[in-house]
């Protein structure tokens, strides 16, 4: 096409070159290798779960790649087109179906719930999004007990859809969710990200990959920092991490109900190790925990790491032994 002219005749040149049809099948070819973005799974809270670079453009696919990869399926997804993502998620698992019971609907798809769900006088109660199941089903979540699998229409893209039976998909159906629950973080997170597009297009996959990864990182870690402070003004208890990584806070009635890991000690005003300490840094009470990657050193445990680390010294020196330590 020749490039002279104003606006509106380069527009009108394009519209005829692309009604012929080998024309469209040419362009078409080139843009179709081109990046399809990136999409996310996320909390309510805004922290970003997961990530997936996308070749082509975005479809269903990417979620269900996404949902399928997590050891704990979520027991409610909220996706603009929720239909689509359980009907392409439950024909790769067909044995066991990931969104049931009712292919992911709040409730049978019989006219009567239709109608009422219409209405709004329909209400669906998932009392386990509050407090934990118990008993717990077989193959729960371990944060809710529950095993149900729910895909709900987002509030943007509810009403997008001309299947009656999508009706059960809404959320406002579900009384602990409606009101409190923000469905548009991921578009929110969207917004706040076009400002990066000018250097991250212009960097290599991997350059991109890499600094996208260290920017929802900070992200993260930001929305942690400030929830935890939030939790401080609200409580003097300690916060510490039960088995699942979630931040609870250290009661008596939580201890029971979950396996934790030991509070993490306040190290502050002791400059020599002693029993105060013992349980932090025993091998047989070493686990993987957040709480251990900021644990701060007293000044003889530093020089201890500096003379173990030491290449200077003998290989063959007998530096611990333990028989108690347990392998997760």
């Amino acid at each position: 096409m020749d490039s002279k002219g104003s606006k509106m005749d380069l527009l009108l040149c394009l519209r005829e070159e692309m009604q012929t049809r080998s024309t469209y099948d040419k362009v078409f070819e080139k843009v179709w290798g081109a990046s399809g973005g990136w999409a996310v799974i996320m909390c309510p809270c805004g922290v970003v779960n997961s990530v997936k670079y996308n070749l082509r453009a975005e479809s269903p696919r990417d979620y269900a790649d996404m949902l399928l990869s997590f050891k704990h399926f979520p027991n409610v997804v909220i996706y603009d087109f929720a239909r689509g993502l359980v009907s392409h998620t439950n024909l790769r698992e067909p044995v066991e179906l990931p969104f049931r019971p009712n292919e992911g609907r709040l409730a049978p798809t019989t006219q009567e719930n239709i109608t009422m769900a219409k209405t709004g006088d329909l209400k669906v109660e998932l009392p386990w999004l509050q407090s934990r199941k118990d008993p717990p089903d077989a193959d729960g979540h371990p944060s809710t007990g529950s095993a149900e699998h729910y895909a709900l229409y987002d509030t943007f893209h509810q009403f997008n859809t001309k299947d009656d039976r999508d009706d059960l998909r809404l959320i406002r159906l579900v009384p602990e969710l409606c009101g409190w629950l923000n469905s548009q973080v991921a578009e929110q997170l969207f917004s706040g990200m076009r400002k990066n597009n000018y250097f991250l297009n212009l960097l290599s996959p991997a350059s991109h990959i890499f600094l996208m990864r260290n920017i929802l990182h900070h992200h993260n870690e930001h929305l942690n920092k400030r929830a935890m402070e939030e939790l401080k003004k609200v409580s003097n208890e300690d916060i510490i991490l039960d088995l699942n990584g979630k931040a609870v806070l250290a009661t008596n009635k939580q201890k029971d109900m979950y396996k934790i890991h030991p509070p993490r000690r306040s190290l502050e005003g002791t400059t020599q190790c002693g029993p105060h300490c013992e349980d932090l840094t025993s091998p047989e009470g070493i686990s993987a925990c957040r709480a251990s990657w900021t644990f701060e050193y007293h000044p003889s445990q530093k020089a201890l790491l500096d003379y173990v680390l030491d290449q200077e010294k003998t290989g063959a020196e007998l530096i611990i032994r333990t028989e108690k330590v347990k392998y997760a």
